[in-house]
């Protein structure tokens, strides 16, 4: 296998899902190959980053604790200016309690930022990031954790679209579809599957947008269904597929 055979497999061989003869090819070629080496260990820590649970929330206790502290430091310094009340957004009042950072930094831990709806999170900068790596296994692995993000963050759709369109390693492809049938309620989504059907020549890919179009019972997906049934260079075990999946759509 040539290396980038062999960073394909990074993921499946962390996982512990190859089988056994992938498994002892890959092997073989890490203990060669210093350069595949680097990038199992790269992708084996990517992996643990991405994909591990997301940090508790802080406990009442610990938020009690904190407003207390809160509470006392700010009657340090404006007694008779300012008065807390426990029903008011405790994170207003973080740059007035800067000596008790400590406190605040436990509390901040795992929380998003609410200052609106376009700020990106850690994890999203992660996996946006991690959509651009030159590795296409760490491209998967991005795409797969991807789909855990809600429908509304439009960064991360359009990411997912970027890489149906554009990603030379047809297996990112195949995951960005994959991933994008789970948002197939959105408009855009739609009309990126069906344009992307258009102008697939990947027979893997083709079936598999044929698939998730039928099964979203995408009508408009018809017309480019049917120009690849008639088209002469079409495999006939896509075009098997088509005229399966074409008549669930009537």
């Amino acid at each position: 296998m040539e290396c980038k055979d062999i960073q394909n497999k990074l993921i499946d061989y962390i996982e512990n899902t190859l089988p056994q003869h992938d498994k002892s090819s890959v092997e073989e070629h890490l203990n060669s190959c210093d350069n595949c080496t680097k990038e199992l260990k790269e992708t084996t820590q990517f992996l643990a980053l991405i994909t591990k649970d997301t940090i508790e929330q802080p406990s009442v206790s610990l938020r009690d604790n904190f407003e207390k502290l809160l509470e006392n430091e700010i009657k340090k310094q404006e007694p008779k200016v300012i008065d807390i009340n426990h029903k008011t957004n405790w994170k207003t009042y973080i740059q007035i309690a800067a000596s008790i950072a400590i406190v605040i930094s436990a509390f901040l831990i795992g929380q998003k930022s609410n200052n609106g709806s376009n700020e990106i999170t850690i994890k999203e900068q992660q996996v946006l990031a991690l959509l651009q790596n030159q590795s296409a296994s760490k491209r998967i692995m991005a795409v797969s954790q991807a789909e855990e993000f809600n429908k509304n963050n439009t960064q991360i759709i359009d990411a997912l679209i970027q890489k149906l369109f554009n990603d030379k390693n047809v297996n990112v492809r195949l995951a960005a579809a994959e991933a994008l049938a789970k948002f197939s309620s959105l408009e855009k989504v739609k009309e990126a599957l069906i344009k992307s059907l258009e102008t697939e020549k990947v027979p893997a890919m083709q079936i598999e947008l044929i698939q998730i179009l039928a099964k979203i019972q995408e009508k408009r997906a018809l017309e480019p269904m049917q120009k690849l049934l008639e088209n002469s260079e079409t495999p006939t075990y896509v075009k098997q597929e088509l005229e399966y999946n074409i008549a669930s759509l009537f």
